[in-house]
């Protein structure tokens, strides 16, 4: 597996790779009408609108030269955010993950990486944990076709996990 950045050339695979493997995350926690609103072309526009932005970063998990997930970065000043963290189905529970954390962990250095992550999505706040992310205490509502809680994930005990 290796993990690259994105590139402009690489717009339709990060649309595909995010609107399927978000589907894939969402499809027995968010209504089906919402999760039909989006689509690989509305993600590839979404990450077009941001190559210029340097706060902004793509990260592609790949396979065999076969795109297996899409990691999201936005960097601030003292923290950096995942902000999209997908994996396709088939590629789950077979390392991507951890092998994108590792990855994660060198490029924050001196950073604090956060994450929000819905209340009743019960596997992606195990694997956060897994990983070292701790819950912060903050939440907030978001609204994907109804009202979701989110809670807050920091890596204040990440650097520790090697």
């Amino acid at each position: 597996m290796i993990i690259r950045k994105a590139v402009s050339a690489d717009s339709k695979i990060i649309g595909h790779v995010h609107s399927i493997a978000w589907k894939q995350t969402y499809q027995n926690l968010f209504p089906k009408a919402y999760l039909e609103e989006d689509s690989p072309e509305k993600r590839e526009e979404e990450f077009l609108e941001t190559l210029n932005n340097k706060s902004i970063s793509y990260l592609i998990l790949e396979d065999n030269s076969e795109a297996a997930g899409i990691v999201k970065l936005i960097f601030k000043q003292q923290t950096i955010e995942i902000s999209s963290f997908y994996i396709l189905e088939e590629y789950r529970g077979k390392g991507f993950g951890t092998k994108a954390f590792d990855f994660i962990k060198k490029l924050t250095a001196d950073k604090t990486v956060i994450l929000w992550v819905l209340e009743n999505n019960s596997a992606a706040r195990n694997f956060y944990e897994k990983m070292g992310m701790i819950f912060s205490g903050e939440t907030r509502t978001i609204n994907r076709g109804k009202d979701f809680i989110q809670y807050c994930y920091t890596s204040a005990c990440m650097k520790s996990r090697s």
